[in-house]
């Protein structure tokens, strides 16, 4: 068997044959020829397009052994109006890439298994070329239609690098998957997501979860006012934890703090006031039971926060009732942190019952976010945020990479 006809079968390039292979010292080159007679546009696909000259063009291929493998393939540059001077289209390459489709995507599936400081070691390229080869294998492989027929979405902020850098995510309730991420975290984020909609797509939204930012708020509002806002629970009892924290606090600084044996009691009570009481320790409840007997206004605290936690437990036709209920007491409580949490709330009345009604919340965001926080990690750090946003899609949208030659 002739070379070129092994490495024609070993290679598998779609649209051309192999001319000639040279073997150096540190890499294989395979000359090959293109089938194509008419040329292709490698930006937007036009045909019949002026040829301007040819030049030989060299992709990096999948190593052979411990030698390197570029293929070399003379091509027609072309002239096209809406792309300018550009190649023509190679079936085994994506536009404007120095390497083959098969190293991107074992590139982009080993990205998906572990750091990014491997991926160089392993492939044997730079890390800026990773970053921009998992750029080119998303946009390939994102699903197109990902914002066709949202009807429940959450938006949350992820933080990223050392000096506190946002991006916004956007994830899909019913699939479980990030379906859009930009760099920010204010109203400006979220209404870039949506002027990338159709009047359509827009319309499908029916609810969208947040937790209570008023930048979001203010973006979903005037871009889609017919959807329901729902705040997220978990940040909505949170205020009440932090409520219920503070007149704690309060009475400790009210009784000398830890220079007396009381503010020493009452600095002790933080678990027993804040915690889940079936999933109290002994001791935890025996504190519990002291502040029932000698601190009225902790014990008040307590009760305030439990039943606005219980709020999103009892059956959603009670939910309006039981929370006016919650907000007339808060109100005369005479617990300023609770009053002003329940001036809050009763702002957002009806994003924190539209949570209740239609069970929403953005606990499934929170994971995607702490798994974007661990990519980043991971990855000891991004340049950009693009580069972090394609990482973040890789893994986090459903992308399946299908290994080269399986």
């Amino acid at each position: 068997m002739r070379v070129t006809t092994a490495f024609n079968r070993m290679l598998g390039l779609p649209g051309a044959w192999v001319r000639e292979v040279a073997f150096g010292e540190q890499a294989v080159i395979v000359t090959v020829v293109l089938r194509v007679k008419k040329p292709v546009c490698s930006g937007c696909g036009a045909r019949g397009l002026k040829v301007k000259e040819h030049r030989i063009k060299p992709w990096r291929h999948l190593d052979l052994g411990g030698l390197r493998c570029r293929i070399e393939c003379r091509l027609r540059r072309l002239y096209c109006p809406g792309c300018g001077d550009v190649y023509e289209m190679v079936p085994w390459a994506r536009a404007g890439s120095p390497y083959t489709r098969d190293f991107e995507d074992l590139s982009a599936w080993l990205a998906q298994q572990m750091n990014q400081t491997q991926v160089t070691k392993l492939m044997r390229i730079g890390w800026e070329s990773v970053g921009k080869i998992l750029e080119r294998v998303v946009a390939d492989y994102l699903d197109e239609g990902r914002l066709d027929g949202l009807r429940f979405i959450g938006v949350d902020e992820v933080s990223y690098g050392a000096d506190h850098k946002f991006l916004t995510c956007v994830a899909n309730h019913e699939t479980g998957g990030i379906v859009w991420a930009t760099e920010g975290r204010n109203a400006a984020s979220l209404k870039a997501f949506f002027d990338g909609l159709t009047d359509e797509q827009k319309a499908s939204i029916k609810a969208i979860s947040i937790d209570m930012s008023a930048g979001y708020e203010k973006a979903i509002t005037e871009a889609i006012p017919d959807a329901e806002i729902a705040f997220d629970p978990f940040h909505v009892i949170q205020l009440g934890a932090k409520a219920c924290d503070r007149v704690r606090r309060d009475e400790y600084n009210r009784h000398g703090r830890s220079s007396s044996s009381e503010g020493k009691w009452i600095k002790g009570t933080r678990y027993s006031l804040l915690k889940d009481t079936t999933k109290q320790t002994t001791r935890q409840l025996l504190k519990l039971a002291e502040v029932v007997l000698t601190n009225k206004r902790m014990y008040r605290a307590f009760l305030l926060y439990g039943e606005l936690r219980y709020l999103y437990k009892v059956p959603k036709h009670e939910a309006a009732e039981r929370l006016e209920a919650w907000l007339s007491w808060a109100s005369r409580s005479r617990l300023k942190p609770f009053v002003k949490l329940a001036r809050t709330i009763r702002k957002h009345k009806a994003g924190v019952l539209a949570a209740v009604e239609l069970n929403l919340s953005n606990g499934r965001l929170e994971a995607l976010n702490s798994k974007a926080r661990l990519i980043s990690h991971r990855a000891y750090g991004f340049h950009s945020a693009d580069a972090l946003i394609a990482m973040i899609y890789l893994c986090c949208a459903g992308i399946q990479i299908a290994l080269p030659h399986r």
